[in-house]
Protein backbone atom coordinates (compact mmCIF):
# COMPACT_ATOMS: atom_id res chain seq x y z
CA UNK A 1 0.00 0.00 0.00
CA UNK A 2 0.81 3.87 -1.05
CA UNK A 3 0.05 6.54 1.55
CA UNK A 4 -0.25 9.80 0.43
CA UNK A 5 0.01 12.87 3.06
CA UNK A 6 -1.02 16.51 2.78
CA UNK A 7 -1.49 19.37 4.94
CA UNK A 8 -2.99 22.75 5.83
CA UNK A 9 -4.90 23.39 2.39
CA UNK A 10 -6.48 26.33 4.35
CA UNK A 11 -9.60 26.67 1.88
CA UNK A 12 -10.97 29.45 1.81
CA UNK A 13 -8.00 31.91 2.74
CA UNK A 14 -8.25 35.64 1.99
CA UNK A 15 -4.72 37.18 2.12
CA UNK A 16 -3.98 40.71 1.71
CA UNK A 17 -7.62 40.77 0.19
CA UNK A 18 -7.08 38.34 -2.31
CA UNK A 19 -9.02 35.31 -2.62
CA UNK A 20 -7.38 32.35 -3.06
CA UNK A 21 -9.56 29.92 -4.04
CA UNK A 22 -8.13 29.40 -7.18
CA UNK A 23 -4.91 28.32 -5.95
CA UNK A 24 -6.36 26.05 -3.71
CA UNK A 25 -8.45 24.83 -6.25
CA UNK A 26 -5.46 24.21 -8.32
CA UNK A 27 -3.12 22.62 -5.49
CA UNK A 28 -6.09 20.03 -4.96
CA UNK A 29 -5.49 19.12 -8.66
CA UNK A 30 -1.87 18.29 -8.63
CA UNK A 31 -2.95 16.12 -5.09
CA UNK A 32 -5.41 14.36 -7.17
CA UNK A 33 -2.84 13.53 -9.76
CA UNK A 34 -0.15 12.40 -7.39
CA UNK A 35 -2.81 9.83 -5.99
CA UNK A 36 -4.09 8.96 -8.89
CA UNK A 37 -0.41 8.21 -10.71
CA UNK A 38 0.90 6.41 -7.62
CA UNK A 39 -2.60 4.53 -7.31
CA UNK A 40 -2.82 4.99 -3.46
CA UNK A 41 -4.23 2.91 -0.84
CA UNK A 42 -4.53 6.16 1.34
CA UNK A 43 -5.04 9.65 1.95
CA UNK A 44 -4.00 11.36 5.12
CA UNK A 45 -4.63 15.00 5.80
CA UNK A 46 -2.78 16.67 8.66
CA UNK A 47 -5.60 18.98 9.65
CA UNK A 48 -6.34 22.63 8.32
CA UNK A 49 -8.37 21.60 5.73
CA UNK A 50 -10.19 24.66 5.59
CA UNK A 51 -9.32 28.84 6.99
CA UNK A 52 -12.63 29.04 9.01
CA UNK A 53 -13.82 26.87 11.86
CA UNK A 54 -16.89 28.71 11.19
CA UNK A 55 -19.01 27.61 8.03
CA UNK A 56 -17.09 28.43 4.71
CA UNK A 57 -19.48 28.61 2.63
CA UNK A 58 -20.71 26.60 -0.24
CA UNK A 59 -18.39 28.33 -2.79
CA UNK A 60 -15.69 26.43 -1.02
CA UNK A 61 -17.13 23.52 0.44
CA UNK A 62 -18.53 22.44 -2.63
CA UNK A 63 -15.09 21.69 -4.78
CA UNK A 64 -13.53 20.37 -1.77
CA UNK A 65 -16.18 17.72 -1.35
CA UNK A 66 -16.02 17.07 -5.00
CA UNK A 67 -11.80 16.46 -4.21
CA UNK A 68 -12.42 14.12 -1.74
CA UNK A 69 -15.62 12.24 -3.90
CA UNK A 70 -12.93 12.10 -7.06
CA UNK A 71 -10.09 10.07 -4.28
CA UNK A 72 -12.97 8.14 -2.81
CA UNK A 73 -13.73 7.23 -6.30
CA UNK A 74 -10.21 5.77 -7.68
CA UNK A 75 -9.97 2.68 -8.62
CA UNK A 76 -7.86 1.81 -5.49
CA UNK A 77 -10.73 2.96 -3.73
CA UNK A 78 -8.06 4.48 -1.32
CA UNK A 79 -9.19 5.62 2.45
CA UNK A 80 -9.52 8.90 3.56
CA UNK A 81 -8.05 10.08 7.23
CA UNK A 82 -8.94 13.77 7.88
CA UNK A 83 -7.10 14.94 10.85
CA UNK A 84 -8.94 17.81 12.91
CA UNK A 85 -6.51 20.69 13.00
CA UNK A 86 -6.77 24.15 15.08
CA UNK A 87 -8.35 26.09 12.03
CA UNK A 88 -10.75 23.53 10.40
CA UNK A 89 -14.62 24.05 10.31
CA UNK A 90 -15.97 21.72 13.02
CA UNK A 91 -18.82 20.83 10.25
CA UNK A 92 -16.43 18.26 8.25
CA UNK A 93 -17.18 15.39 10.37
CA UNK A 94 -20.72 15.22 8.52
CA UNK A 95 -19.07 14.26 5.87
CA UNK A 96 -18.79 10.42 6.89
CA UNK A 97 -22.32 10.35 6.30
CA UNK A 98 -22.35 10.50 2.72
CA UNK A 99 -21.15 7.50 2.00
CA UNK A 100 -21.78 4.11 3.25
CA UNK A 101 -18.30 1.98 2.98
CA UNK A 102 -16.58 3.64 6.18
CA UNK A 103 -13.77 4.92 3.91
CA UNK A 104 -13.92 8.95 5.04
CA UNK A 105 -12.57 8.76 8.60
CA UNK A 106 -12.97 11.92 10.60
CA UNK A 107 -9.62 12.01 13.32
CA UNK A 108 -10.63 14.47 16.17
CA UNK A 109 -9.50 11.90 18.89
CA UNK A 110 -6.01 10.47 19.40
CA UNK A 111 -5.85 6.98 18.14
CA UNK A 112 -4.01 4.14 16.52
CA UNK A 113 -5.07 2.09 13.31
CA UNK A 114 -3.00 -1.05 10.85
CA UNK A 115 -2.97 -0.16 7.28
CA UNK A 116 -1.60 -3.51 6.03
CA UNK A 117 1.72 -3.45 7.04
CA UNK A 118 1.69 -0.39 8.95
CA UNK A 119 1.30 0.67 12.35
CA UNK A 120 -0.18 4.74 12.00
CA UNK A 121 0.09 6.65 15.13
CA UNK A 122 -2.82 9.82 15.03
CA UNK A 123 -2.59 13.16 16.85
CA UNK A 124 -5.35 15.79 15.88
CA UNK A 125 -4.26 19.35 17.21
CA UNK A 126 -4.56 19.18 21.25
CA UNK A 127 -4.33 22.49 23.37
CA UNK A 128 -3.33 21.56 27.10
CA UNK A 129 -7.13 21.70 28.11
CA UNK A 130 -7.83 18.75 25.95
CA UNK A 131 -5.15 16.89 27.85
CA UNK A 132 -6.45 15.12 31.61
CA UNK A 133 -6.37 16.92 34.59
CA UNK A 134 -2.00 16.65 35.98
CA UNK A 135 -0.91 14.64 32.64
CA UNK A 136 1.31 15.71 30.21
CA UNK A 137 1.14 15.27 26.53
CA UNK A 138 3.83 12.03 26.58
CA UNK A 139 1.87 10.44 29.55
CA UNK A 140 -1.62 10.77 27.64
CA UNK A 141 -0.46 9.53 24.23
CA UNK A 142 1.27 6.51 26.27
CA UNK A 143 -2.16 5.51 27.71
CA UNK A 144 -4.15 6.50 24.52
CA UNK A 145 -1.01 4.05 22.46
CA UNK A 146 -0.34 1.72 24.86
CA UNK A 147 -2.17 -1.28 23.37
CA UNK A 148 -1.00 -0.89 20.19
CA UNK A 149 0.65 -4.57 18.54
CA UNK A 150 4.33 -4.40 18.22
CA UNK A 151 5.68 -4.77 14.91
CA UNK A 152 4.70 -3.31 11.42
CA UNK A 153 5.69 -0.17 10.20
CA UNK A 154 5.04 2.12 12.36
CA UNK A 155 4.12 6.02 11.48
CA UNK A 156 3.13 8.88 13.33
CA UNK A 157 0.48 11.47 11.84
CA UNK A 158 0.23 14.69 13.75
CA UNK A 159 -1.07 18.37 13.45
CA UNK A 160 1.43 19.77 15.90
CA UNK A 161 5.02 21.41 15.51
CA UNK A 162 7.54 18.71 17.07
CA UNK A 163 9.65 19.77 20.77
CA UNK A 164 11.89 22.51 19.98
CA UNK A 165 11.66 22.96 16.25
CA UNK A 166 9.60 25.71 16.48
CA UNK A 167 11.26 28.72 18.15
CA UNK A 168 8.63 30.53 20.71
CA UNK A 169 5.53 28.52 20.00
CA UNK A 170 3.64 28.34 22.98
CA UNK A 171 1.18 25.51 21.99
CA UNK A 172 1.13 21.51 23.06
CA UNK A 173 4.29 20.09 20.58
CA UNK A 174 4.68 16.44 20.19
CA UNK A 175 7.27 15.08 21.96
CA UNK A 176 10.56 13.44 20.24
CA UNK A 177 10.71 10.73 23.10
CA UNK A 178 7.54 9.08 22.76
CA UNK A 179 8.19 8.60 18.59
CA UNK A 180 11.75 6.97 20.44
CA UNK A 181 9.86 4.87 22.64
CA UNK A 182 7.69 3.44 20.71
CA UNK A 183 10.05 2.79 17.70
CA UNK A 184 8.57 5.26 15.08
CA UNK A 185 10.35 4.66 11.66
CA UNK A 186 8.45 7.73 10.24
CA UNK A 187 6.61 11.02 11.67
CA UNK A 188 5.04 13.90 9.63
CA UNK A 189 3.43 16.15 10.94
CA UNK A 190 1.34 18.98 9.48
CA UNK A 191 0.54 22.83 11.05
CA UNK A 192 3.71 24.47 10.50
CA UNK A 193 3.82 25.75 6.89
CA UNK A 194 7.15 24.34 6.14
CA UNK A 195 7.82 21.22 3.90
CA UNK A 196 10.85 19.37 4.42
CA UNK A 197 12.46 16.71 6.97
CA UNK A 198 13.59 18.29 10.28
CA UNK A 199 17.28 17.96 10.07
CA UNK A 200 19.77 16.89 13.20
CA UNK A 201 16.76 14.67 14.70
CA UNK A 202 17.21 11.19 16.47
CA UNK A 203 14.20 10.15 14.72
CA UNK A 204 13.58 10.97 11.03
CA UNK A 205 10.62 14.11 11.10
CA UNK A 206 8.91 15.27 8.56
CA UNK A 207 6.75 18.80 7.85
CA UNK A 208 4.78 18.43 5.06
CA UNK A 209 3.39 22.47 4.85
CA UNK A 210 0.92 24.36 3.15
CA UNK A 211 0.76 23.47 -0.67
CA UNK A 212 0.26 27.51 -1.51
CA UNK A 213 2.58 30.31 -0.34
CA UNK A 214 0.10 31.74 2.28
CA UNK A 215 1.74 34.60 3.44
CA UNK A 216 5.21 36.46 3.30
CA UNK A 217 6.58 34.78 6.32
CA UNK A 218 6.58 31.92 3.99
CA UNK A 219 8.12 33.56 0.66
CA UNK A 220 11.06 30.62 0.25
CA UNK A 221 8.82 27.67 1.21
CA UNK A 222 9.21 24.61 -0.99
CA UNK A 223 5.54 23.20 -1.56
CA UNK A 224 4.98 19.66 -1.55
CA UNK A 225 3.18 16.43 -0.49
CA UNK A 226 4.75 13.20 0.57
CA UNK A 227 4.23 9.59 -0.28
CA UNK A 228 4.96 6.52 1.77
CA UNK A 229 5.55 3.29 -0.77
CA UNK A 230 5.35 -0.16 0.60
CA UNK A 231 9.08 -0.11 2.08
CA UNK A 232 8.28 3.22 3.90
CA UNK A 233 10.70 5.59 2.18
CA UNK A 234 9.21 8.74 1.96
CA UNK A 235 9.03 9.97 -1.81
CA UNK A 236 9.32 14.29 -1.96
CA UNK A 237 6.58 15.13 -4.19
CA UNK A 238 7.03 18.61 -5.53
CA UNK A 239 4.10 20.68 -6.16
CA UNK A 240 3.63 24.25 -8.41
CA UNK A 241 2.32 27.35 -6.08
CA UNK A 242 2.05 31.26 -6.82
CA UNK A 243 5.49 33.03 -5.37
CA UNK A 244 6.31 35.72 -3.23
CA UNK A 245 8.39 38.49 -3.68
CA UNK A 246 9.95 41.35 -1.74
CA UNK A 247 11.07 44.45 -3.22
CA UNK A 248 13.15 46.93 -1.04
CA UNK A 249 13.95 50.34 -1.34
CA UNK A 250 15.48 54.05 0.93
CA UNK A 251 11.77 55.48 0.57
CA UNK A 252 9.33 56.08 -1.62
CA UNK A 253 11.60 58.03 -4.03
CA UNK A 254 13.47 55.14 -4.83
CA UNK A 255 10.87 53.25 -5.00
CA UNK A 256 8.90 55.26 -7.62
CA UNK A 257 11.84 55.01 -9.89
CA UNK A 258 12.99 52.14 -9.63
CA UNK A 259 9.59 49.87 -8.95
CA UNK A 260 8.22 49.20 -12.47
CA UNK A 261 11.83 48.15 -13.63
CA UNK A 262 12.61 46.01 -10.41
CA UNK A 263 8.64 44.22 -11.86
CA UNK A 264 9.97 43.29 -14.73
CA UNK A 265 11.72 40.27 -13.47
CA UNK A 266 9.53 39.15 -11.37
CA UNK A 267 7.33 36.86 -12.45
CA UNK A 268 3.35 37.43 -13.98
CA UNK A 269 2.03 35.01 -11.22
CA UNK A 270 3.86 36.22 -8.21
CA UNK A 271 2.19 38.36 -5.52
CA UNK A 272 4.47 41.20 -4.59
CA UNK A 273 5.73 42.96 -1.35
CA UNK A 274 7.73 46.48 -1.10
CA UNK A 275 9.25 47.42 1.83
CA UNK A 276 10.32 51.03 2.51
CA UNK A 277 13.00 52.30 5.44
CA UNK A 278 11.44 54.87 5.71
CA UNK A 279 8.30 57.24 3.98
CA UNK A 280 6.76 60.34 4.81
CA UNK A 281 3.83 58.71 3.58
CA UNK A 282 1.40 56.33 5.28
CA UNK A 283 1.49 52.68 3.81
CA UNK A 284 -1.99 52.52 2.46
CA UNK A 285 -1.48 55.46 0.32
CA UNK A 286 1.78 54.05 -0.90
CA UNK A 287 0.41 51.04 -1.61
CA UNK A 288 -2.57 52.64 -3.72
CA UNK A 289 0.35 54.74 -5.16
CA UNK A 290 2.61 51.48 -6.20
CA UNK A 291 -0.32 49.40 -7.53
CA UNK A 292 -1.34 52.56 -9.84
CA UNK A 293 2.31 52.85 -10.91
CA UNK A 294 2.86 49.20 -11.94
CA UNK A 295 0.07 46.75 -11.47
CA UNK A 296 -2.10 44.61 -8.71
CA UNK A 297 1.00 41.89 -8.10
CA UNK A 298 1.61 44.47 -5.55
CA UNK A 299 -0.44 43.31 -2.79
CA UNK A 300 1.51 44.62 0.99
CA UNK A 301 3.88 47.82 1.73
CA UNK A 302 5.60 48.10 4.40
CA UNK A 303 7.74 50.58 6.72
CA UNK A 304 10.57 49.59 8.26
CA UNK A 305 10.69 53.16 10.42
CA UNK A 306 10.30 52.92 14.44
CA UNK A 307 10.14 49.91 16.49
CA UNK A 308 7.29 48.36 14.70
CA UNK A 309 7.12 48.13 11.21
CA UNK A 310 3.51 49.83 9.62
CA UNK A 311 1.79 47.63 6.75
CA UNK A 312 -0.58 47.82 4.49
CA UNK A 313 -2.52 45.35 2.58
CA UNK A 314 -5.54 45.02 0.13
CA UNK A 315 -7.53 43.89 3.13
CA UNK A 316 -5.47 45.50 5.91
CA UNK A 317 -7.26 42.74 7.99
CA UNK A 318 -4.09 44.32 10.74
CA UNK A 319 -4.54 48.11 9.97
CA UNK A 320 -3.60 49.64 13.77
CA UNK A 321 -4.56 52.89 12.59
CA UNK A 322 -7.97 51.18 11.98
CA UNK A 323 -8.10 49.30 15.13
CA UNK A 324 -7.47 52.32 17.14
CA UNK A 325 -9.62 54.25 15.81
CA UNK A 326 -12.63 51.69 15.99
CA UNK A 327 -11.11 51.12 19.70
CA UNK A 328 -11.44 54.66 20.51
CA UNK A 329 -15.22 54.92 19.26
CA UNK A 330 -16.41 52.55 21.60
CA UNK A 331 -15.03 54.69 24.98
CA UNK A 332 -17.36 57.07 26.88
CA UNK A 333 -15.96 60.11 25.74
CA UNK A 334 -17.15 63.42 24.48
CA UNK A 335 -16.74 63.43 20.52
CA UNK A 336 -13.83 66.06 21.10
CA UNK A 337 -11.66 63.78 22.99
CA UNK A 338 -12.50 61.24 20.39
CA UNK A 339 -11.09 62.94 18.13
CA UNK A 340 -8.21 64.10 19.87
CA UNK A 341 -7.49 60.16 20.57
CA UNK A 342 -7.72 59.27 17.20
CA UNK A 343 -5.30 62.36 15.91
CA UNK A 344 -2.47 61.35 18.64
CA UNK A 345 -2.97 57.51 18.18
CA UNK A 346 -2.75 57.62 14.33
CA UNK A 347 0.40 60.16 14.68
CA UNK A 348 2.45 57.85 16.54
CA UNK A 349 1.24 54.71 15.08
CA UNK A 350 2.42 56.15 11.48
CA UNK A 351 5.83 57.01 13.30
CA UNK A 352 5.63 60.93 14.30
CA UNK A 353 7.87 62.10 16.84
CA UNK A 354 6.56 62.37 20.37
CA UNK A 355 7.74 65.31 21.28
CA UNK A 356 6.20 67.23 18.03
CA UNK A 357 2.55 65.73 19.15
CA UNK A 358 2.98 66.81 22.08
CA UNK A 359 3.66 70.41 21.16
CA UNK A 360 0.68 70.57 18.66
CA UNK A 361 -1.46 69.62 21.42
CA UNK A 362 -0.08 71.86 24.28
CA UNK A 363 -0.77 74.28 21.02
CA UNK A 364 -4.50 72.96 20.80
CA UNK A 365 -5.30 73.65 24.49
CA UNK A 366 -3.72 77.00 24.91
CA UNK A 367 -5.87 78.06 21.73
CA UNK A 368 -8.72 76.41 23.31
CA UNK A 369 -8.20 78.51 26.70
CA UNK A 370 -8.03 81.72 25.32
CA UNK A 371 -10.91 81.50 22.89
Amino acid sequence: MKILVCADLHAGARTWGVDRKEEILFALSQIYDVAMDFDIGALFVLGDVFHSFRYPGEDIVTPVAEFFSKILNLNSKPFVYMLKGNHDWSGIKIWELFQDDGRFIFVDEVTFLRLDDFMVFLVPYLRKHNLPKGKELKEFLESQWDSAPEGGVRLCFAHMALDETVPGLSEVTLPEDILKDLKVDKTICGHIHRHGRIMDRDVPVYYVGSPLRLDFTEEDNHLGVYVIDEKANVLDIPLEGRPLVTLQYEDEAEASARLKESVESVSQDAYIRVILDRSSLPASQLLEKFRFLVDERIVVVSINEGFTPITSSTQDPFDVVALWKRYIECQEEDDVTKQILKTVGESLLLGKDPSTIWQELKFYFEMGEQE
